[in-house]
């Protein structure tokens, strides 16, 4: 599996947003509007229906990180979406607002156990030590960190968020033995597939999931786990989107308190 496809979502939004009417922004959005059938779609259909180049296809399908349009068309199904998509229809509103309001309760619970005080500090710490600091994610969850990134610009403190086109990013590129990678993967789905690429990078690496895997621990010089139990398929993504919500506005809260200069 391309480690592309967990950060492709990303890729195609940052497009959308930046507005920028270029050949890129018209097979965005034509892609966008047939992602149902994207299967079925052919380099020359592009072509034809967003007034573009051979050459303009290669150059956006390398953006993303794919070397062709025939690796980016296998990586559009429904696994570069949030896992918990395929729950939503299962039950109607009122009892999806009692089960979340459960199942949010219960995990904050958990989450208070393992993620202690004293964890919470020394993660800030580790933040605070390195200047060059990345954290590293999938879709789902960059949400959350980049607003947790603009809260610490606030703090005196520059992070960087990877989320897309990982094997691109120049910030991969330039890291260094002093740098600090966070990988955030909440039910270690992520983390799995970028185990082996991940062990290549340079770099102190830590690790924040749910998911109890001895693979991990040879690549990560510490592990920090947001729950009491090791799951691997987060049900209605109760930890990957509310859960790591919660657990960064403890970290900014905490880095602002102990480091933010006057």
């Amino acid at each position: 599996m391309n480690i592309n496809n967990l950060g492709l979502l990303n890729s195609l939004s940052s497009i959308l947003n930046e507005g920028i009417k270029d050949s890129d922004y018209a097979i965005a959005v034509y892609l966008v509007e047939n992602i149902n059938r994207s299967s079925e779609i052919s380099v020359n259909e592009i072509i034809d229906e967003t007034f573009t180049s051979r050459s303009a296809v290669r150059r956006f399908c390398n953006r993303l990180g794919y070397p062709n349009f025939s690796d980016l068309k296998e990586s559009i199904t429904k696994l570069i979406f949030p896992s918990n998509l395929q729950y939503r229809s299962q039950e109607n509103l009122l009892n999806h607002r009692k089960l979340l309001n459960k199942l949010i309760f219960q995990m904050i619970e958990d989450i208070d156990i393992m993620f202690s005080s004293t964890i919470i500090e020394e993660l800030v710490d580790l933040l605070h030590k390195h200047k060059d600091v990345v954290l590293l994610c999938a879709n789902n969850t960059s949400g959350d960190l980049i607003r947790f990134q603009q809260e610490l610009i606030y703090g005196n403190k520059e992070i960087k968020i990877v989320s897309k086109a990982y094997t691109n990013n120049e910030n991969i590129k330039s890291l260094t033995e002093e740098s600090l990678i966070i990988v955030v993967s909440a039910s270690g789905k992520f983390a799995e597939i970028v185990n082996d690429w991940l062990s290549q990078l340079k770099g102190d690496k830590v690790l924040i999931t749910a998911f109890r895997n001895q693979s991990f621990l040879r690549i990560y010089r510490q592990v920090f786990y947001i729950s009491q139990n090791s799951f691997s398929n987060d049900y209605l993504g109760i930890y990957g989107k509310y859960g790591i919500a919660y657990i960064f506005d403890l970290l900014s809260s905490s880095y602002l308190s102990k480091y933010k200069r006057a």
